[in-house]
């Protein structure tokens, strides 16, 4: 459907078959097994509304995401080919000829040349992406058209500060699309003005592509944000061998991977702006959701790091298995056997100082409409809620000293509170009646040690 509308959008015809052989090749893309977040749900968020250049940017930008599908598909190699190879475990950009109309666009729009490392991080799956789209549909689209889409696709490369010369991504991308168009334009066909409007105009499509790609910052509300980011945590975990994918290990490291990320974020960096498009009060209302969302979000990692620290230390301290089951298990509605439901886990003490919104998620969850949802964590609720806010980010700091081995299990839990402790054990006991007898003589012990500091 969405290719129907794009096409028809740009008075292009193209036959069913070819319509349909597209929309199966980002399917399968966008339906991998390892995919959580890029997927096609994802896409078809950011057509609704878009112009036809803007929408096939949508449909193409992500089709190759290389770390998370663990290579290049199958279905792709054909499109790909004679692109890149491996050196030294780098994707190195292949010597093209200047005849491969669709390659050499995108080596210039990226300002990508041959021989050069595909940045890992900075440009190599937009970059892959937007060679697919080009290839598959330079058949059927004008060259400023093919320009026009490679740009959308360049500027979703996020986070990018001002270079050295102080430009910004967007200003960047039109000085290179203003020399791809000039050297591709027909010698005095094209005026000055014309060269000028065109870069505009698709400079400006593109930043609204861009930040329509992170709306999950910059607009939308803050549970939607960390609903995206919960999505890319588990993605992120997809990679992993599969004997460690249900260790907590695996988790936490997935989670402070996210928490640093967002810690080092700048959130003037998520926002695209090119000749005063957006206007400055817009652009301001973007950046200061982003600052809200991303301290939303990381208050909220930072009290399922410190809950799966505490399960994780004692699970370290008895020879139990610590896995994601444990705490999915440890954070239950009702834990049989506990004396615990989620409405008798303990209230945040009126000392603590929490952020409401983030307590009651944890607690009780969230549904989403048409959005991966939230589920109540109220072992974690309890957690956030006993330590506060400020406690919470400190917990979290000892929780790394903890995981990068500068403070034993042992150790880590005695700095947290006893009665906190002592809650984690009991729904720990609750869920492995088994091993209840070595989880409770960790408790006296625990108790033992605090009576004599």
């Amino acid at each position: 459907v969405w290719f129907d509308h794009a096409f028809q959008g740009l008075a292009t015809t193209v036959p069913p078959a070819e319509v349909q052989a597209l929309a199966m090749l980002v399917y399968q893309s966008m339906e991998g097994k390892t995919r959580t977040y890029h997927t096609a749900s994802h896409v078809f968020s950011l057509c609704e509304g878009m112009q036809p250049i803007q929408i096939l940017a949508a449909l193409f930008h992500d089709v190759v995401v290389y770390q998370i599908d663990g290579g290049l598909p199958a279905w792709l190699l054909p499109l790909l080919d004679g692109v890149t190879h491996t050196e030294s475990g780098k994707l190195m950009l292949e010597e093209f000829a200047p005849e491969d109309r669709a390659l050499a666009l995108c080596a210039d729009i990226f300002g990508f040349s041959p021989g050069q490392p595909l940045p890992t991080r900075r440009g190599m799956n937009e970059f892959l992406s937007a060679v697919v789209a080009a290839r598959r549909l330079q058949h059927f689209l004008s060259d400023t058209q093919l320009i026009a889409l490679v740009a959308c696709i360049e500027l979703t490369i996020p986070f990018r500060a001002p270079d050295a010369n102080g430009h910004t991504a967007a200003q960047a991308l039109a000085r290179r699309v203003h020399a791809h168009f000039a050297k591709s334009a027909p010698d005095g066909l094209i005026s000055d003005q014309q060269k000028t409007d065109f870069v505009k105009t698709t400079v400006t499509d593109a930043v609204d592509f861009a930040n329509r790609d992170l709306a999950g910052f910059t607009s939308a509300p803050a549970e939607y944000c960390l609903s995206n980011s919960m999505l890319l945590v588990e993605e992120s975990m997809a990679p992993t061998a599969a004997p460690k994918a249900n260790t907590l290990l695996v988790y936490r490291t997935a989670l402070l991977g996210m928490d640093t990320f967002l810690k080092q974020l700048n959130p003037d960096f998520v926002v695209q702006s090119y000749d005063g498009h957006p206007d400055v009060s817009s652009v301001m209302q973007m950046l200061a959701t982003a600052r809200r969302n991303i301290s939303f979000v990381r208050d909220y990692l930072a009290a399922v790091i410190s809950s799966v620290a505490i399960i994780e230390a004692v699970a370290l301290n008895t020879g139990t298995e610590s896995s994601i089951k444990l705490f999915l298990n440890c954070n239950r509605r009702v834990v049989p056997g506990s004396g615990l439901s989620q409405d008798r886990f303990a209230a945040p003490a009126s000392k603590t100082m929490v952020q409401t919104d983030v307590y009651q998620l944890l607690a009780h969850g969230l549904t989403l409409e048409n959005h991966a949802g939230l589920s109540a964590l109220p072992l974690t609720a309890c957690v956030y809620g006993f330590l506060g806010r400020e406690g919470t980010q400190n917990a979290r700091q000892q929780a790394v000293q903890m995981f990068d081995g500068t403070l034993t299990p042992r150790t880590f839990l005695l700095a947290m509170e006893r009665d906190l402790v002592c809650t984690v054990i009991r729904v720990m006991a609750a869920t492995d009646t088994a091993g209840k007898d070595t989880l409770f003589a960790l408790q006296s012990r625990l108790h033992a040690s605090s009576m004599s500091t």
